[in-house]
């Protein structure tokens, strides 16, 4: 029986990851906390990207985009967040074993091992992992072989500290400060 991933994030990130797991025969499930892959890419649209096309473009995602007639942007031009969504997560999205794999508005609030708790370590690399997901009809658990977080930091910005720590005044403060681009 295939192996099952539950890979938390559709950017291109967790998108790239279900491609690579479709091609060793396993059984992606990519759980996006926003309405469409890609989500948090769309509050930075408007920002070219320092890196190129030939950069940000996965190979097993080119593969499988491939399938459908897709052509690659040029590999040397620096794209924006909103070209990144449009020419290549958006159709790798919609591309059919992708499609199937995605399930959107699905937020992972817990992952763990079934059956264990956090001090019992007999047996823990055997088990299978647990992820608790609020989903568009409520609070479900979802069974996974393995876990892959590629959720990104956008929507969970690093406190602004030098130390990873919260900057003095910035707890207090946080409602006046914009993290984004």
């Amino acid at each position: 029986e295939a192996k099952t991933i539950a890979i938390i994030g559709a950017g291109p990130v967790g998108l790239a990851a279900a491609a690579h797991a479709l091609e060793r025969g396993m059984r992606p499930i990519v759980l996006e906390r926003g309405p469409r892959a890609g989500h948090a890419i769309g509050h930075w649209a408007h920002v070219r990207m320092f890196s190129t096309w030939a950069l940000n473009i996965d190979a097993a995602s080119a593969r499988l985009l491939a399938k459908s007639g897709w052509r690659a942007p040029d590999p040397d031009a620096h794209p924006t967040g909103g070209e990144l969504l449009e020419r290549y997560v958006a159709p790798l999205a919609a591309s059919p074993d992708i499609r199937a794999a995605l399930r959107p508005h699905a937020r992972v609030r817990s992952v763990g091992r079934m059956g264990l708790d956090k001090v019992k370590s007999a047996g823990r690399a055997q088990a299978p992992f647990e992820l608790v997901v609020d989903g568009p009809h409520g609070e479900y658990r979802l069974r996974a072989d393995a876990v892959i977080d590629a959720s990104g930091t956008w929507l969970q910005p690093a406190p602004a500290g030098s130390d990873g720590r919260a900057a003095p005044g910035e707890t207090v403060n946080k409602g006046r400060i914009a993290y984004g681009m």
